[in-house]
């Protein structure tokens, strides 16, 4: 991986464990995630109209899919449990969906440092959300582990994506389709968007700056080794969410260290 690529996605990482704390200290979540893809929409539309996505318009469907299936379950799952569990989960579950779903979706051969990476980000970011060791939110480590499905999904569609049109229009166009199929199956009322809206503004630039970095990166390395990395904003989100510093938290977070060092091999 380039030092370029690992640069923006390691900014990326920061920046959406800030926006992930944001959200979920709010009280509308799925709200200010719906008004923050919106917004982040809105702020790349002017990519889409200089070089519009529509040739990749197939993949464009997929990822409008994923990405609005990933606001719902998120949400929901910082609904009914705490960023700390929720987060790390979600996160940590991707790489590894990804590492193997690259192998014929992207023709992406993973090697052997990038196998072991994967697999110590994603026990180390378990272990520092405490889920290794079972949690009582047991609805929201359902809804967590089916967020990661769809990070993973939408990582895998999105640099196949980028791979045929621009990165941050693509986002753009995916972002306002999510948010029209979002709010046409379950609505988005007025009093929603007023009380949100002020979160949900800075949550869509955070979140647009921080996918649009990624997707950069995407052009400059492998999908696999990307979304891996990527899973370091939970080291980031330590820093955000006020923790006692236990001995499962250390061996979490060494653990993610050591793997995102493989990955970046």
């Amino acid at each position: 991986m380039s030092a370029v690529a690992l640069a923006l996605v390691l900014s990326s990482a920061f920046v959406h464990a800030w926006w992930n704390a944001r959200m979920h200290a709010g009280e509308d979540r799925y709200a200010t995630l719906t008004i923050s893809y919106l917004v982040g929409g809105v702020l790349l539309l002017p990519f889409a109209i200089i070089d519009p996505p529509f040739n990749a318009w197939p993949l464009l469907l997929a990822s409008t899919v994923a990405h609005s299936g990933y606001i719902w379950f998120l949400a929901g799952a910082y609904d009914r449990g705490g960023l700390a569990t929720t987060y790390p989960l979600a996160r940590g579950t991707a790489p590894l969906l990804v590492a193997v779903g690259g192998i014929w979706f992207l023709d992406q051969a993973p090697t052997a440092f990038l196998v072991v990476g994967a697999i110590l980000v994603a026990l180390g970011l378990m272990l520092v959300g405490g889920v290794a060791f079972g949690i009582g939110e047991r609805t929201a480590v359902v809804m967590a582990l089916i967020t990661g499905g769809f990070i993973a999904s939408y990582t895998l569609v999105d640099a196949k994506g980028v791979s045929q049109t621009g990165a941050l229009g693509f986002y753009s166009v995916s972002s306002l389709l999510g948010v029209a199929l979002l709010t046409s199956i379950t609505g988005l009322g007025p009093a929603q968007v007023r009380s949100s809206l002020g979160d949900g503004v800075k949550v869509g630039i955070a979140s647009a700056t921080a996918y649009g970095l990624v997707l950069l990166a995407y052009t400059r390395g492998d999908a696999a080794n990307i979304a891996t990395l990527r899973a370091t904003s939970i080291l980031f989100g330590l820093a955000l969410v006020p923790r006692t510093l236990t001995r499962r938290l250390v061996v979490g977070a060494v653990l993610v260290v050591a793997g995102a060092v493989l990955v970046a091999v």
